[in-house]
């Protein structure tokens, strides 16, 4: 997945950092202070459970099927999120907000890499991990909270 520099490709950073952003904002229970205004006709496809996991401020490990580190994500109490390589490098910061177990993620820059993800997230599991998974379906990631 990465290149010899460490790097991941730009779509796949942009894809795994929305992901994450959803999973924090909906793992942690709690809404930013002053979530940033979003269309909600857009993006409306599937709709979370009532037993979603809603993410709130902390850092949360995004992870493949085989359980591997993808990137981890720190979502802020501000409304701001960033994306970190599993080297620790900030890949995408921008804005998130979680509408009760639908995490959106609004990465800052222009271009079609660029544009509002939202995910729906799963009930908590024993574990402690949740899935997350776009609202149109096409990608799904396992979510883990790690202490701060």
């Amino acid at each position: 997945m990465a290149d010899r520099s460490g790097r991941l490709p730009s779509r796949f950073s942009t894809a795994f950092t929305l992901t994450l952003a959803v999973l924090l904002v909906t793992a942690c229970g709690q809404e930013p202070e002053a979530p940033y205004a979003h269309d909600t006709t857009e993006n409306d496809e599937k709709a979370p459970s009532p037993d979603a996991y809603v993410l709130a401020p902390g850092v949360y490990s995004i992870e493949s099927s085989d359980g591997s580190l993808y990137f981890q994500m720190v979502i802020e109490q501000d409304g701001t999120y960033s994306t970190r390589n599993p080297d620790g490098e900030t890949i995408v910061t921008g804005k998130w907000r979680d509408d009760r177990g639908k995490a959106c993620f609004d990465p800052s820059g222009a271009g079609e890499d660029n544009q509002e993800r939202c995910w729906i997230n799963s009930s908590l599991s024993e574990d402690g991990t949740f899935t997350t998974t776009g609202v149109d379906g096409s990608d799904s990631y396992t979510v883990r909270p790690v202490a701060n």
